[in-house]
């Protein structure tokens, strides 16, 4: 198994669960962690489409897995309706999948879908997973001031729900003209609310990861809304061992 599990969950689909996914990928790869050391698997998944996170682990060599779980079109009716895997099946499925990817890794990046409840009706939500193993979860949430707050309670409550108490934080998609005032009062309240929990960053609504990006721009721009030392700090890691002294562009990047 790999040292650790982060699992990045978030508000809803489009949340831009897989866009922060692929920000600490660059941050890690600029911390001195090999591609070697690294693993991101998308255990359930409603979509088929090549997406950016996938594209840069197979240019940076970083080891990633496909679903092992599609929901595709009918497929929760017929799991109502007996006519697939049950839920102790269904689970064994995906729990072995993100095992394989993680063996001999010392951190493996798993991306969530939908929202930390979904998979529930087939008996195996993301928050379940998590708990599975001991999983560190940063939970990107809405854009906004009152919704978000709203729904961050809702949604981290059900992750701690699970046994998971510190739960990173990643406000999404903060209108640029007032992202200061907003990640305040964001911040103040949510220390209020969630007392377990760690604000890491706030991420502006023009925010970004382009398919022609190089890993060192994936970290550089990343970095200006997520600090690589926040983040480590409350993963409990230090910088890898093979901390990089060449220049980070030496590392292989995107290239379409």
């Amino acid at each position: 198994m790999a040292e650790l599990y982060l699992y990045v969950m978030g508000a809803e689909s489009g949340a831009g669960k897989s866009t922060v996914c692929l920000g600490i990928l660059g941050q890690l790869l600029s911390d001195g962690y090999a591609p070697s050391e690294l693993a991101y698997i998308k255990p359930m998944t409603q979509c088929t489409d090549r997406q950016a996170v996938t594209i840069f682990c197979k240019q940076q060599t970083i080891e990633h897995r496909d679903a092992a779980l599609i929901f595709r079109k009918g497929f929760t009716r017929d799991f109502i309706d007996g006519l697939t895997p049950d839920s102790t099946e269904l689970k064994k499925q995906i729990l072995q999948k993100i095992s394989d990817v993680g063996a001999n890794k010392k951190i493996v990046l798993i991306d969530g879908i939908g929202d930390p409840a979904t998979g529930s009706i087939i008996g195996v939500s993301n928050a379940s997973l998590a708990k599975a193993f001991s999983a560190r979860v940063i939970f990107v949430s809405r854009p906004g001031l009152g919704a978000a707050i709203d729904n961050t309670v809702l949604c981290v409550s059900f992750i701690n729900s699970h046994g998971i108490d510190s739960v990173g934080l990643i406000i999404n998609k903060l209108p640029l003209d007032d992202v200061a005032q907003t990640k305040a009062y964001l911040s103040k309240r949510l220390a209020d609310l969630l007392p377990a929990s760690t604000v890491l960053g706030a991420i502006t609504d023009d925010f970004q990861l382009d398919k022609k990006l190089t890993a060192e721009a994936v970290n550089q721009r990343f970095s200006t809304y997520v600090k690589s030392r926040v983040l480590l700090d409350w993963m409990g890691l230090e910088p890898g061992i093979s901390k990089l002294s060449k220049p980070m562009a030496a590392i292989l990047g995107l290239n379409f």
